[in-house]
């Protein structure tokens, strides 16, 4: 450990391995601010698969994003894997950081040529890695840990400051204007957005229920609803449309980018277990979050005001995949629409009044 952290102090440049997903890549954030509050002359590159990009793109403590195309994207932006072994060599990173623990970060690590490839111990091919950091839980002193913890793990075993203060998703400028000019269009200043959908089904409340919900919102409050999805999740915006008494707005074709600017100016979010909810969170923003068979210990929002609707099923969490016990899952298809609003309604009037003090 003191002779990693000599070694860290003298290195000119960093490369953070973190590939996928969109909540996990929101999650490193925190890290990346340790590293940087630690050292700001420190240049941190990231490379992380091409969905997913924009969560770095923009973020001031990273030096450059380097993007790896997904298997499925031909057209997408970023290097193949092959592609990135050449990049990675030319660059001569004098170390890599895997925060993902797979095959393929595995193979990108040893790759870059780094001279310090670090890792944790019980990652996947962990006799590659040359400094090895032990299991979280080991380094924290306890098992229950949120994922921001787990990512955060080798700063506090280097014995750095752990941040107190939320991370910062920094939003391109450009797609600032993009979503202000589309919300003056529809004639939309304030607003309440809900993102639907969910990665799993153990994840994925009803739409009627979302619609219900979102005619709630409209009758109650008096404000415009969202409704954003991606763009093969429109079919499920659509059934939430058909289920709706209620005008609302359905969008399912930003970009992530204008993803994170509607999310910035919503007065308040609600969704599932999902990217977009991190995203909000790393915003800051008042969330209701509906949950269903996710560890809510490792995947709750971090560090912002937020209710969380749940279940309290003893076979609570599970992979998710698919429900053994019940055939449909329970826990999130069985709470309904009343506790979700009584929710709002105490969110929505706390954050009313922290924003009249903020006056």
């Amino acid at each position: 450990m003191v002779l990693l952290y000599q070694e860290l102090q003298q290195i000119p440049s960093i490369l953070l391995v973190r590939l996928r997903s969109l909540g996990d890549a929101i999650l490193t954030l925190p890290l990346i601010e340790a590293l940087n509050r630690w050292r700001p002359d420190l240049k941190q590159s990231v490379l992380i698969e091409d969905p997913y990009a924009p969560v770095f793109l923009h973020h001031p403590a990273v030096a450059e994003t380097l993007i790896l195309k997904t298997r499925k994207g031909s057209g997408s932006d970023g290097w193949t894997r092959l592609q990135s072994v050449f990049e990675l060599r030319r660059r001569h990173y004098p170390a890599v950081l895997n925060l993902h623990g797979g095959t393929t970060s595995m193979l990108l690590s040893l790759a870059s040529g780094a001279r310090l490839r670090i890792g944790q111990v019980s990652h996947r091919g962990s006799w590659l890695y040359n400094r090895k950091f032990p299991c979280p839980a080991k380094i924290w002193g306890r098992q229950a840990l949120h994922t921001v913890e787990n990512q955060l793990s080798p700063i506090r075993w280097l014995g750095l400051p752990i941040p107190s203060e939320p991370a910062t998703l920094h939003v391109e400028e450009a797609a600032r204007v993009r979503i202000a000019r589309r919300l003056a269009d529809a004639g939309i200043s304030e607003y309440i957005l809900i993102q639907p959908t969910a990665t799993l089904p153990t994840k994925q409340w009803r739409p009627a229920n979302f619609a219900q919900l979102g005619d709630w919102l409209f009758t109650h409050y008096k404000l415009p609803v969202i409704y954003t999805a991606a763009p093969h999740e429109a079919p499920f915006l659509q059934e939430i449309f058909k289920a709706a008494e209620e005008k609302h707005i359905y969008w399912s074709d930003l970009p992530l980018t204008d993803l994170f600017a509607l999310i910035e100016r919503c007065r308040l979010f609600i969704g599932c277990d999902s990217g977009p909810t991190h995203a909000a969170a790393a915003l800051r923003k008042p969330i209701v979050v509906i949950w269903g068979s996710s560890n809510f210990e490792a995947w709750h929002p971090w560090k912002t005001e937020h209710e969380a609707v749940r279940s309290d099923l003893p076979c609570i969490p599970c992979p998710g995949y698919a429900c053994k016990k019940f055939g449909e899952p329970k826990c999130i298809l069985d709470i309904p629409v009343s506790r979700v609003t009584e929710a709002c309604t105490r969110i929505f009037e706390t954050s009313k009044a922290q924003r009249l003090k903020e006056l």
